[in-house]
């Protein structure tokens, strides 16, 4: 068995042992024999518990039940005391949401221009004076122009700045 992680994995270890115990049962209800009424019975029971631990995983993902109440307290939804389910379930919509061509097509921060090519970057900001020089980084939404203007500015800054100071520009 492998190690258990959260109450899906519990789940999913569930039905993969329900599984095994269905193909036994419905292997022996076949056989001929007192036993098969008995095992029919068995069968009839461990599909029905099948069902309700599918039952079980759906509201879990979803936070309802079948009939759409919610089954978590209020203080369940906060991301301090339960980040797991959180993720869980994010993953779960945005994979259930269907994927379009507008879906891939990000507004730029600078130009405000939709692209495919628009993604985030990360870059640093450099505020440098005699005393300090203090780095802020930022993560914007830019198409690769508008990256390429941001990282030709700042370099820009920081030639100023150097040079302002005093500083060796071979450093």
């Amino acid at each position: 068995m492998t190690e258990l992680h959260g109450f899906l994995d519990h789940l999913r270890e569930n039905l993969q042992i329900l599984d095994e115990q269905i193909e036994n049962a419905r292997a022996m209800s076949k056989e001929k024999g007192t036993g098969a009424l008995q095992w029919a019975k068995t069968l009839r029971d461990l599909v029905q518990l099948r069902n309700e631990t599918l039952d079980k995983i759906k509201s879990h993902l979803l936070g309802r039940d079948e009939t759409g109440t919610v089954k978590e307290p209020l203080d369940f939804h906060s991301s301090q005391t339960h980040p797991l389910t959180l993720f869980e379930r994010r993953v779960h919509d945005y994979l259930a949401k269907p994927w379009t061509v507008e879906g891939l097509r990000i507004k730029c921060e600078k130009c405000v221009t939709e692209s495919e090519t628009t993604q985030t970057r990360h870059y640093e900001r450099y505020t440098v004076s005699k005393d300090y020089s203090y780095i802020q980084r930022k993560s914007e939404d830019l198409c690769d122009p508008c990256y390429e203007k941001n990282l030709e500015q700042l370099l820009i800054n920081v030639k100023a700045a150097r040079e302002k100071n005093g500083w060796n520009l071979s450093d």
